[in-house]
């Protein structure tokens, strides 16, 4: 009888504490055949037939009810591989993703961990589509190529403190500021010369069929000696998209800048690429069509280093949570140009092209959501 009531004691309790929280498991599992090749270059053509991930992932998050419309709030990403999971745990680490804990109410809400930031804004469809990721235009407006690097991680940055505007503010308005204290990892030790600091804002509008948006990063690495190398960023984009019934088209500009000095010098030399990129989609039955034309000019002072990605997808839906997906990509270098498809070889582990180096791929996948 004891047993009996502390058991139901036990079962009040978790009862109670269950209707003031919540946690929630989600995700996707994504991924297909690819075949890619790789053309004109001086060194490293031919093709390569192999399974390329989608960037699948699941998610733990939850949320506590704190009283007076304040809420405790959390989220777990972890990223893994569906083909061979990239060497687990190096290469799929536990907390990859957009991961966080933080408070949420009237104000709006604080968080703070590793989150998308200034993150390909814009981009086309083919991250939440079963077609290739790597038919995305994120191959292009992430990064400032010839110099080899990425925009605000072309992902996530790290050590982030951010705040959201809250949702009520304004029906449709967006918004948030980020600051990071070392954005691309170890944010510097005692004792020093470390000053690097990100920090992003954005804001953004969607109400019926209009949607427009913008976002600025500014980054400055680590150290900030002459005794090394040093690399700073700074970007910012526009995009604006239209939904007319069966489909949609958008618009994005982006400008994006790489400065680096060498390791002795205090010469800064600046890398600025501008991009666009045109996306639409056309619904067809259960399934849509998707088509991206991406552009990016040459960076400022070296010529031949622009680029080209076209792209275009089938995405047919099987269910409300299964989807087969068909896509071709074509990126076209400049002769001093590298971009890379993207996440080719985070998810697909393909080499960076030599510069003039072209790459084609066909793909065949599926995306599951949970």
């Amino acid at each position: 009888m004891k047993k009996s009531l502390v058991a139901l004691a036990a079962l009040a309790v978790v009862g109670a504490a269950s209707a003031q929280s919540s946690v929630t498991l989600s995700g996707n599992i994504k991924g297909g055949l690819a075949s890619t090749k790789y053309t004109n270059g001086a060194a490293g053509n031919g093709s390569n037939l192999s399974l390329a991930d989608g960037s699948s992932r699941f998610i733990i998050s939850g949320r506590e009810d704190l009283g007076g419309g304040m809420a405790g709030i959390f989220q777990i990403d972890t990223r893994f591989r569906v083909d061979d999971n990239g060497g687990a745990p190096t290469s799929s680490p536990l907390a990859s993703g957009n991961t966080f804990v933080g408070v949420a109410g009237g104000f709006g809400q604080i968080r703070i961990g590793k989150l998308d930031t200034h993150y390909c804004t814009g981009s086309d469809e083919h991250g939440i589509r079963a077609t290739a990721l790597q038919a995305s235009s994120c191959g292009i407006l992430g990064y400032v190529q010839t110099v080899g690097q990425s925009i605000a991680n072309a992902s996530r940055a790290v050590n982030i403190i951010r705040y959201d505007l809250p949702s009520s503010m304004m029906a449709g308005v967006t918004g948030g500021l980020s600051y990071s204290t070392g954005f691309a990892g170890n944010d510097g030790v005692i004792g020093s010369a470390g000053k690097g600091r990100a920090w992003s804002a954005n804001i953004g509008y969607a109400a019926g069929p209009l949607k427009l948006a913008a976002s600025f990063w500014d980054a400055t690495s680590e150290d900030r000696t002459v005794a090394v190398a040093r690399n700073d960023q700074k970007a910012w984009t526009l995009t604006g998209g239209w939904n007319f019934g069966i489909g949609t088209v958008g618009l994005t500009y982006d400008v994006s800048t790489y400065d680096k000095a060498a390791a002795a010098s205090t010469v800064f030399v600046e890398n600025k690429r501008r991009a666009y990129s045109v996306p639409v989609t056309f619904g067809v039955g259960a399934g849509t069509i998707l088509a991206t034309y991406t552009r990016a000019r040459d960076v400022n002072g070296i010529a031949n280093s622009g680029a080209t990605l076209w792209s275009v997808g089938y995405d047919h839906a099987l269910s409300k949570r299964t989807s087969i997906g068909l896509s071709y990509a074509s990126m076209n270098n400049g002769a001093a140009a590298s971009y890379q498809l993207y996440t080719a070889g985070a998810l697909q582990s393909l080499t960076v092209p030599v510069a003039g180096q072209d790459q084609r791929s066909l793909y065949l996948g599926f995306r599951h959501a949970f």
